[in-house]
């Protein structure tokens, strides 16, 4: 069997188009692949981000309502202390109303001062039960008098905190 040379650049060119052919096919399976590879690493690292930005989310999320928690919590203390400030200073406005101030324990020495001479009148007219009442009533006053003055540096003490 005689191959001529038609037959054999037939049988060349034969070869150069299947070799044309697988290289084109195979460059071409191989730029699917590479993209299909790309697209698969595109759609995880995707999905990842969509992931942790949904993680992000939650922990964003749960750090606002921590935070709103605390600011309830800071604005309820805030209004404890606000009721029990206006408490206190209800008592002690009731506190300074009711106590002695300086014009009333100068009347209490005054009203003391004239007991103890109430008292020398009586003894002098020889009522001696007039005379022990009304000095009785001068040591009282007098008594508290000095209560006056021993409590008063206690009291501006707790009233100027």
């Amino acid at each position: 069997m005689n191959i001529t040379t038609i037959q054999i650049l037939a049988l060349i060119g034969c070869v150069a188009a299947a070799a044309l052919v697988f290289g084109i096919g195979f460059y071409e399976g191989l730029r699917a692949g590479k993209r299909e590879a790309f697209d698969t690493g595109y759609q995880r690292g995707l999905q990842a981000h969509r992931h942790e930005l949904h993680r992000l989310h939650e922990q964003r999320d749960k750090a606002q309502h921590e935070h709103t928690i605390t600011r309830l919590d800071a604005a309820q203390a805030i209004e404890q202390l606000t009721s029990e400030l206006d408490t206190c200073k209800a008592q002690i406005a009731t506190l300074q109303n009711r106590a002695l101030t300086e014009a009333d324990a100068d009347h209490l020495i005054a009203m003391a001062d004239k007991l103890s001479l109430a008292a020398n009148t009586f003894a002098g007219l020889r009522s001696n039960d007039q005379a022990e009442t009304c000095r009785r009533l001068s040591n009282t006053a007098r008594a508290m008098f000095d209560r006056y003055w021993q409590t008063l540096p206690v009291l501006e003490v707790e009233v100027m905190p």
